[in-house]
């Protein structure tokens, strides 16, 4: 995609090695990948037998690194993340904690997210073909649905709901392929840190109206922001108006 530079060349650009990552890892920081509301997303570049792979390491805020409440949010996340296996979720490779607090290591996805498409196209005043916009959200469909069938060593149902399904949270990749990722405010039944109530978590501009109103929410909560990702992918032009796509969902 035009504009969008290859994170390799940024490895090639890197003639002294950064800071490792992770305590007793070949884990090597290059540059911030993104920054959102618990945590930040480095990527990172690990040299070991002849070879150089790329990998994306994210870690807590230093404001949430002693709070034992976002520390479980975030290991929940890591430990939900990786159990699902598929082709259109991000996979989480490892997680643990050391002296920099806890962290996760997840596959690296080169190319843009939904987000960053929709704001070229905007821009460029240009619309997606259908045919690819269907394709995108199809991808990212598949994912949620393995996500939403995800089941215990035992053989449970998880009822996993991710709850923030947006533009951000779905990444393109160079091969063509479509992940979604941050199951950061993800809900699954046995769920260590239990939702506080009256506290809406996820994107409001994407919310399904049960998730608004504080109520009970399953897997269609998922498939109706996707379809509002849809809408936008189409038209390209938001669903809702107002700054975050607020004035809308609440009427």
């Amino acid at each position: 995609m035009r504009g969008v530079e290859s994170s390799w060349s940024i490895v090639h650009r890197v003639t002294v090695p950064g800071d490792t990552l992770i305590s007793g890892s070949k884990y090597l920081h290059l540059c911030s990948l993104a920054r959102g509301g618990m945590g930040e997303v480095t990527l990172a570049v690990r040299q070991e037998g002849g070879f150089r792979r790329l990998y994306a390491i994210k870690r807590l805020h230093d404001l949430y690194q002693d709070d034992v409440d976002f520390r479980k949010m975030f290991l929940d996340e890591a430990r939900l993340a990786g159990m699902v296996r598929h082709r259109n979720v991000v996979a989480v490779l490892d997680v643990g904690e050391d002296d920099g607090g806890p962290f996760q290591v997840m596959e690296y996805v080169e190319g843009p997210s939904v987000h960053k498409l929709l704001g070229r196209l905007g821009k460029n005043a240009e619309r997606l073909p259908a045919q690819l916009a269907l394709d995108i959200v199809a991808q990212a469909c598949r994912g949620l649905h393995a996500a939403h069938e995800l089941r215990s060593p035992e053989g449970d149902t998880l009822h996993l709901v991710h709850r923030d399904v947006s533009p951000q949270n779905l990444l393109i990749g160079f091969d063509g392929g479509v992940r979604v990722t941050d199951f950061g405010v993800a809900k699954a039944l046995g769920q260590s840190t239990q939702t506080e109530s009256g506290v809406l978590k996820g994107k409001m501009g994407y919310m399904s109206p049960e998730q608004l109103r504080f109520r009970e929410i399953d897997r269609r909560s998922d498939l109706f922001a996707i379809g509002v990702v849809l809408f936008e992918l189409l038209t390209g032009r938001r669903l809702y108006s107002g700054k975050g796509g607020r004035s809308g969902p609440l009427q």
